[in-house]
């Protein structure tokens, strides 16, 4: 078992001392072994947070660090600092990927294909809304679906491009005979540019479903092409 946690509430050293300090002790462990930032944070210089990330790195209470949220630039410019100034680098990163939220492929991806950076894909079924459950009336948000709970879901997926893109998996479910959750999932996990993907399963079925996902690398006969359902 793998353990991966992040900070939040900003990326001042101070905080992060305080947060692998408090993850460690919450989970009553030694030492994590990926520890990443949340997010950016432009209040603080990235070469103050990779000193306090490296420090905990050597101390052994980390294993190897990471980011989450950085854009391709962001990435590139925390990966030269910690080759300049010889401190512990950015092993791993964790973005927003999915068939209606591509835009790592042209921004993340070539950064981490030129400096060997794993990718972690996050919200593969874009948070439900990739099943086909929602319409564009924003009234009319299911009771209880994360989009109801959380209606800043909305700004993010409801657009001409995000239903496009819903239709389209949903007729190549039809024409497959196979979930839209399952194909949204396996579109993801069988990019060989994503490392691992992350599924939130609320229910035995939806753990199936991310198994099913794993596993649809070796199914050829989903996607013709990625432009199949894009």
């Amino acid at each position: 078992m793998i353990v991966c946690t992040k900070v939040d509430g900003g990326n001042a050293p101070e905080n992060i001392a305080r947060a692998v300090r408090d993850c460690s002790e919450r989970l009553g462990i030694d030492r994590i072994d990926v520890f990443m930032l949340h997010v950016p944070d432009d209040q603080v210089p990235i070469d103050e947070s990779l000193d306090a990330l490296n420090a905990e790195v050597s101390a052994g209470r980390v294993g190897i660090i990471g980011c989450s949220n950085f854009s391709g630039g962001q990435l590139r410019e925390a990966l030269e600092a910690s080759r300049r100034l010889s401190l512990a680098r950015f092993e791993v990163i964790e973005n927003h990927y999915n068939l209606a939220h591509c835009e790592a492929e042209t921004d993340v991806f070539p950064v981490c294909v030129e400096r060997d950076v794993s990718f972690i894909a996050y919200s593969p079924l874009g948070a439900g809304f990739l099943t086909g459950k929602y319409t564009p009336d924003r009234q009319q948000l299911p009771l209880g679906t994360r989009f109801d709970v959380i209606p800043g879901h909305c700004d993010v997926y409801f657009s001409d491009d995000g239903f496009r893109a819903v239709e389209q998996l949903r007729a190549r479910s039809e024409q497959l005979g196979l979930s839209m959750a399952y194909l949204a999932g396996a579109w993801v996990t069988r990019n060989a540019q994503v490392t691992c993907t992350l599924f939130g399963a609320r229910t035995c079925e939806h753990v199936d479903n991310a198994i099913a996902a794993l596993k649809a690398v070796e199914r050829r006969d989903l996607f013709e092409s990625t432009a199949d359902v894009e």
